[in-house]
């Protein structure tokens, strides 16, 4: 079967934010009282937040204090990305457009929320539309990566079945999450976790 989609990951992939998400996991987790290691969260970037806190901290603060974690994280990282410009990756821009001269479909699945894409995107001077033909968050997904379902709803979404899509990123987490979905994975040694 052909190829006609490319999925890309966009934190750590196309851009380079994994440190800024270390900081805002960072700043969320002192706010609460919780000291922990920079390096010990930056092993867990690409996973949501839904998965994150539990990994990081355990099951009992996840029950506790979740979503608080999750919303400070949100907040902190809302911050960081209005006096960061984050970098594009060199050679994103161009490899996008030839995939698309090629005629292949791209495809952006994030476990981000919408709006720190959004804001994602805008520090580092960037349009949805330039990076992908559609865009698939966490609001898309029962559980964030490694769990398949980032992936899936990205090829349930373009109409397509896996054989036809590859993914492209750069945590073990995408890895997993393609295995499980049968998407082929392409992985980069760029991000905060290679």
């Amino acid at each position: 079967m052909a190829l006609d989609s490319i999925i890309f990951d966009v934190d750590g992939t196309l851009v380079d934010t994994n440190p800024a998400h270390v900081e805002a996991w960072d700043r969320a987790f002192q706010a609460h009282g919780y000291k922990v290691a920079r390096d010990r969260i930056a092993v867990e970037i690409g996973k949501g937040g839904d998965l994150l806190v539990s990994a990081v901290l355990g099951q009992q603060a996840e029950e506790e204090h979740g979503d608080d974690l999750r919303q400070a994280n949100t907040e902190a990282y809302l911050q960081i990305t209005k006096r960061e410009h984050f970098r594009v990756f060199p050679g994103v821009r161009d490899l996008i457009r030839t995939l698309r001269q090629r005629g292949l479909r791209v495809a952006l699945a994030t476990s981000s929320k919408s709006n720190q894409l959004e804001a994602t995107l805008r520090s580092a001077g960037l349009e949805a539309e330039e990076l992908g033909d559609m865009v698939i968050t966490a609001s898309e997904a029962q559980t964030s990566k490694p769990a398949p379902d980032l992936v899936i709803a990205s090829v349930r979404k373009q109409d397509l079945c896996p054989a036809q899509c590859a993914m492209v990123g750069d945590t073990p987490y995408d890895a997993e999450a393609c295995k499980h979905a049968g998407v082929v994975c392409l992985g980069l040694l760029c991000g905060g976790n290679t």
